[in-house]
């Protein structure tokens, strides 16, 4: 709009809400990034744009409803504040055609909007520097994100089920395994892609999605559940775990997982097996909790949320290194699911 108009957006707002009680708008684009607006300023925008209000707050979320910092006065009222939901760069060949050369597009990508099906690209959130990675060498990762999308679809809580996987995922990769070759190959041909050092890409979220997702599938399964909830009645929480680990191995092309995790398990204390993460889990499926605690886990078992955190647990002690290295090739950020978090001891490692 700014551009057609030949204006800025703070004068081309002021234009918009300009009324006999004079325009309130707090903060500037450089100090907020992202607007807000309440309910009489919203329909000013409908109004002026000829658009209705559905569809811009479909393209502008932050729309959709008042900030809490506005106050719900007939007067018209906007802000510029910190964007509430993150930003991704949008896919470059998608947006290159229909947006003038500046600086990239950002985008509300939602629970499962990191990649480009389109052009096969990863998207990554790296405000005002637009960049992918190629995936046609990796075609398991894009077939994990078409169910990723299904799950968020279909399940009223898919975000905070793939959340919770990816901290069950993530209990198993700190633990090194011997039989695996899926990951380290997985790397090769990441660092192939990217033009980065292998240790600097075993940290980053994208090593594991395709688990993560398989994972995350058995969780949001109501009638693995059920089944999970029997046997742990029946049999007790380690032969559920079992079942659902040998499920597991079948659909991630490990068979050995079942019983190398298990073997883990033993050899660690009995404390320690409860502050895993999928333990957790099937301890609550068998008490029969509500959503609401079913897809929250342990601070302390967590997958954590900084690059250098898990460089630091996965790498070789080059931490800073590795992530400037990977920090290169845009893979310090992107799609990393946080679970909903309660207060825990600290990690076993």
């Amino acid at each position: 709009m700014t551009t057609g108009f030949g204006l800025s957006a703070q004068d081309l707002l002021r234009a918009v809400l300009d009324g006999p009680h004079g325009v309130h708008v707090t903060g500037t684009p450089k100090t907020g990034l992202e607007l807000f607006l309440n309910v009489p300023a919203q329909a000013a925008m409908a109004q002026f744009t000829g658009t209705p209000l559905s569809r811009l707050t479909s393209m502008l979320p932050s729309l959709a409803a008042c900030h809490s910092r506005l106050e719900d006065a007939p007067l018209r009222r906007a802000a510029w504040y910190t964007p509430g939901t993150a930003w991704v760069a949008a896919c470059p060949p998608c947006t290159g055609r229909a947006w003038l050369a500046g600086p990239g597009v950002q985008v509300y990508p939602g629970a499962a909007g990191h990649i480009c099906r389109r052009h096969r690209r990863w998207l990554l959130a790296r405000a005002g520097k637009p960049a992918g990675i190629a995936l046609q060498s990796l075609p398991e990762i894009l077939a994990a994100h078409q169910r990723h999308v299904a799950l968020v679809r279909t399940h009223p809580r898919g975000g905070d089920v793939v959340a919770v996987a990816a901290a069950v995922v993530w209990s198993w990769q700190v633990q090194r395994w011997r039989s695996e070759t899926i990951w380290q190959d997985r790397v090769r041909r990441l660092a192939a892609v990217t033009g980065c050092p292998p240790a600097a890409i075993v940290p980053h979220a994208l090593l594991a999605y395709p688990e993560t997702i398989a994972v995350a599938r058995l969780l949001g399964d109501g009638r693995w559940q059920q089944r999970l909830r029997l046997s742990v009645a029946t049999a007790g929480a380690a032969a559920a775990e079992r079942l659902f680990l040998q499920e597991v191995g079948v659909r991630t092309g490990r068979p050995w997982l079942a019983g190398w995790l298990g073997a883990c398990s033993r050899a660690r204390s009995w404390e320690a097996a409860r502050a895993d993460p999928l333990r957790q889990w099937l301890l609550t499926v068998a008490d029969g909790t509500n959503d609401d605690h079913l897809w929250m886990v342990d601070q302390s078992v967590a997958r954590p949320a900084e690059y250098s955190d898990r460089a630091a647990l996965l790498g070789d002690g080059r931490t800073r290194a590795l992530s400037e290295q990977a920090r290169a090739a845009f893979l310090t950020s992107g799609w990393e699911p946080l679970p909903s978090l309660r207060p825990g001891r600290a990690p076993y490692l």
